[in-house]
């Protein structure tokens, strides 16, 4: 890319803000020419996640002069780490899924722990009121 500074410190000062689009194109005086020669490629480079703004207007610039191979050889690495970073969303969608599954069966059981402990109770607390209504009763008898 630009240079290796920037190519090591991803998300460092000058930063996009990963969202790309059409808005973003007006500050890199991309040419008609080259939206309409490469629509792909120019998306591709507002949306990457791994340029800096710098790195996106040397990529714009120097895009006119690349060769047929060089400007093939970009589009891959571009859409190789898209499909790569959707791949890493999707693992990381399913792991998260997988997780709140997990804690939902986890609090379900505990839900259903806490009902039988509370049932519990008041079957005893009622056992209990039924006992002492017997022994009121049996002493009743006894004193008649």
């Amino acid at each position: 890319m630009a240079d290796d500074k920037a190519t090591i410190n991803l998300k460092g000062k000058g930063q996009g803000d990963g969202s790309g689009g059409a808005s973003d194109e007006s500050k890199f005086n991309i040419s008609d020419d080259l939206k309409k020669k490469y629509p792909e490629l120019v998306k591709l480079i507002l949306e990457t996640e791994s340029m800096t703004d710098a790195e996106r207007t040397y990529w714009f610039q120097i895009l006119p002069i690349m060769t047929e191979e060089q400007v093939e050889k970009l589009r891959k690495i571009l859409i190789r780490e898209k499909d790569q970073l959707a791949k890493l969303d999707s693992e990381y969608e399913k792991e998260l899924n997988r997780i709140n599954d997990k804690h939902i069966v986890e609090w379900k059981e505990f839900e259903a722990r806490k009902a039988r402990e509370k049932r519990q109770k008041a079957e005893s607390a009622h056992e209990a009121e039924e006992a002492k209504a017997e022994e009121d009763i049996l002493s009743q008898l006894d004193e008649v």
